[in-house]
């Protein structure tokens, strides 16, 4: 069974750097200057783990396009043997629970061109044209909050 917890980086930087290692940097060969950006301190740290085994992460900042904060989803990973299990919906749906209580700022993520239909499924509507993130084809998306009647 696994849980997921807000962290912050101070608390959990070797996990989170564990995961981000292994999936972003030997996995998708992103080069190790871009993963580490320095954002990492100023950012809202959600971390999955299995059995005590951390196994999925993703980091929430906030920034602020055109005079109006947004919620910026970044670094969301599974690690390869957790995939297909749900896990990565699971971690997004619980941000974006937290983003839909904490404040109602608008919600965007960059998304890899390979993931993107995951992230439609979750309510993200891509915007803009398709651009190169750490030798990466990316796009940019907005969540589309989902209200009930």
């Amino acid at each position: 069974m696994h849980t997921i917890q807000m962290t912050d980086w101070h608390t959990h930087s070797r996990q989170l750097s564990a995961i981000r290692i292994e999936v972003f940097v030997e996995e998708q060969q992103v080069p190790i200057a871009d993963e580490w950006d320095g954002l990492d301190d100023a950012a809202v740290h959600f971390l999955v783990q299995d059995k005590n085994e951390a196994v999925g992460c993703a980091r929430l900042l906030i920034d602020e396009l055109n005079h109006q904060k947004h919620f910026h989803i970044g670094r969301v990973a599974v690690l390869k043997p957790f995939r297909a299990l749900g896990i990565g919906r699971q971690l997004m749906e619980f941000i974006l629970n937290y983003c839909s209580t904490a404040a109602p700022y608008p919600v965007y993520l960059h998304a890899q061109i390979e993931r993107r239909a995951f992230y439609e499924r979750l309510g993200f509507i891509a915007r803009g044209d398709e651009f190169m993130d750490a030798g990466i084809p990316h796009i940019t998306m907005y969540w589309q909050a989902r209200t009930s009647n």
